[in-house]
């Protein structure tokens, strides 16, 4: 039995696989309805000893994004008390570095709960770990006037203030916090690092599959909150009052929208992701975009490390007609790219000169790609680079027409836990090889340990686009295949 006392008082957790493991510990207050749209609200007292061997609630949801979101999209039990963490240690009376992990799902799907996130693995290797759950979609990225912005973001704050204050409870050293995330999860460390309250809460990151690209400003962002009202039937005033129910079908329906069909001039710029609910630019927590804060050298002052996987629209072009064809390819990019100035036929033409032996859904992958995940991470590994250290890595192998690794592919190994039976881990995410797991796994130790303990690959620079490629059983040092990309979407 482990009873350690945090704010709020005392909670009990468990031992599973040798690590000390304490579930949904909270960091904040319930979200309740009177709550909603206001900043996280500090810890409610309990009476005697919390249980913390079971989860509790994950942020009200539902499935969207089309067939990649409702891989993403938690089942477990929703509910209002989800401001949580999920925290495994190898000791408490350690000193040990600690790994903070926000999860994906396009900021409204998904759950630190999952079961992917359960293995212990990176306690197993003696790395304090802790999962975050936040809220999502409108309760979390809705613009409401009256209300502060980006509170899915001031939540992680929270939750990074949480560790600073308690983890050496838990044996950890709030020194030597790695601040870690996927998809989404890595759009918010991307953000959060250009926030300037971030500032002491953590001493690496680590974006995983996702940097700066889903920010808003202000006039998409209340683009949005109009659609929200339109839909609920119901005037700003209005959005604390409706039905929770009714509030996440008008969230559903508004990411589906965006997701389906791209629109520029409804979306504005979160016409490229497809993502509505995003971190906004308000002149409050988040001042500038992250790529401009990181140009200026105002992100967070800490080490960086970065990367993507081979194959990351994969996944996602299975929405893709059999008979698209080059001009349809165009057609489907058009609105994703007009915020940069391109035209969807000048960008295809561009790529299909680059990429000749590519079809065009080849051409689609590649584009959408790039757009989305690969120029943004290329583009925050430079400009954060050029203060700060940078090490870039590329999962996956080569692959004809974009089809290597999937977006997400790496997750499975990352936490696979040494001596695990792959059994045990969700079906989309179940490794195939333990041997080359347990290498992806040491990677991301190596880095949270700290850039002196060893990273063996050069760092990335503009100069320099180094990358470790992750692929075939085996890691290796190269020069980053993604990083030209970048010059094909300079204006003639």
């Amino acid at each position: 039995m482990s009873i350690v006392t945090v704010p709020g008082g005392a909670v009990e957790g468990f031992i599973q696989h040798g690590n000390h493991c304490f579930l949904s510990v909270p960091y904040a207050a319930p979200v309740t309805r009177q709550r909603w749209f206001h900043p996280p609200q500090p810890v409610e007292a309990w009476q005697g000893v919390r249980s913390a061997r079971h989860h509790g609630p994950v942020c009200p949801q539902l499935p969207t994004y089309g067939p990649v979101g409702k891989g993403a999209t938690s089942a477990l039990t929703q509910g209002t008390d989800f401001l949580t963490l999920n925290i495994r240690t190898p000791a408490l009376d350690s000193k040990a570095p600690v790994l903070v992990w926000v999860h994906g799902g396009g900021y409204a799907v998904g759950s630190a709960n999952e079961e992917v996130l359960q293995s212990g693995a990176f306690a197993a290797s003696g790395i304090v770990e802790v999962t975050v759950n936040y809220r999502l979609g409108a309760l979390g990225f809705l613009h409401v006037d009256g209300f502060p912005d980006n509170r899915g973001l001031l939540d992680l704050l929270a939750a990074l203030r949480w560790v600073r204050s308690n983890i050496e409870r838990f044996g950890g050293d709030p020194q030597r916090v790695t601040f870690a995330g996927r998809s989404a999860g890595g759009f918010a460390i991307a953000a959060v690092m250009a926030m300037p309250a971030a500032e002491g809460l953590f001493a690496q990151a680590m974006p995983q599959s996702g940097a700066s690209t889903a920010i808003a400003g202000m006039e998409d962002a209340a683009k949005l909150t109009r659609r929200m009202c339109a839909a609920l039937d119901t005037d700003a005033a209005g959005l604390a009052h409706v039905p929770l129910e009714a509030l996440l079908a008008a969230q559903r329906d508004l990411c589906n929208q965006s997701y389906e069909h791209h629109d520029y001039d409804r979306d504005g710029a979160a016409a490229m992701l497809g993502v509505p609910f995003v971190p906004v630019i308000d002149g409050i927590s988040l001042l500038e975009h992250p790529e401009a804060a990181a140009a200026a050298g105002r992100t967070m002052p800490v080490p960086m490390m970065i990367g993507c996987t081979t194959g990351e629209y994969r996944t996602h072009s299975s929405i893709l007609p059999l008979d698209l064809d080059h001009a349809g390819a165009a057609r489907l990019l058009e609105e994703r790219v007009r915020h940069l100035g391109w035209s969807g036929d000048a960008i295809v033409d561009r790529y299909r000169q680059a990429l000749p032996d590519h079809s065009p859904q080849g051409i689609w992958r590649a584009v959408a790609g790039d757009l989305v995940f690969q120029n943004p991470a290329t583009r925050f590994a430079r400009l954060h680079g050029r203060h700060f250290p940078v090490w870039k890595y590329l999962y996956g192998p080569d692959a004809t027409d974009e089809m290597g690794a999937p977006h997400g592919a790496e997750v499975g190994a990352v936490w696979y836990r040494t001596g695990m039976d792959p059994a045990d881990q969700p079906k989309r995410q179940r490794i195939a090889d333990a041997e080359f797991a347990g290498l992806v796994h040491a990677v991301w130790c190596t880095f949270i340990a700290g850039p002196q303990a060893g990273i063996d690959w050069p760092p990335f620079s503009e100069a320099e686009a180094a990358v470790l490629r992750i692929a075939d059983g085996r890691v290796w040092a190269d020069k980053d295949p993604f990083a030209a990309r970048l010059q094909l979407w300079h204006m003639p």
